[in-house]
Formats: C-alpha cells, structure tokens, sequence
C-alpha cells in the first residue's frame, strides 16, 4: 500500500469512525474541502504540511 493509499483509508476509516462527511471534516481540520477531497482521491493538488495537519487533527480525535 503506498502513502497515497493509506492517506485514503485514513480518512475514509475516521469519517466512517466519526460520521463527518468530507465538509466536517475540512471544517474541523481547518482545510478546504477541496484539499480534503483531494486528499481522499489523490487527485489534485496538497502539500506535506496539510496531509500532516490532516493526519494531525485525525490522530488528536480518534
């Protein structure tokens, strides 16, 4: 599984988890929905410091 892939689950398994849709979870995150989104499809454009800002807000409320 490559980083892309596990970016993916991660979000997926905390929005099943926590029952946020993508907007919550921009919201809450402090990301736009479309970075969000592009996160969860690996398409478009992020960088590292908002996938660990993602993965950030994820591990703090798991």
């Amino acid at each position: 599984m490559n980083e892309q892939e596990e970016l993916s689950d991660a979000i997926i398994d905390f929005q099943v988890k926590h029952h946020v849709n993508d907007t919550n979870l921009a919201f809450a995150s402090h990301l736009s929905v479309e970075k969000v989104h592009a996160m969860k499809t690996g398409e478009g454009e992020f960088t590292n410091e908002e996938v660990n800002q993602l993965y950030d807000y994820i591990s703090a409320n798991a």
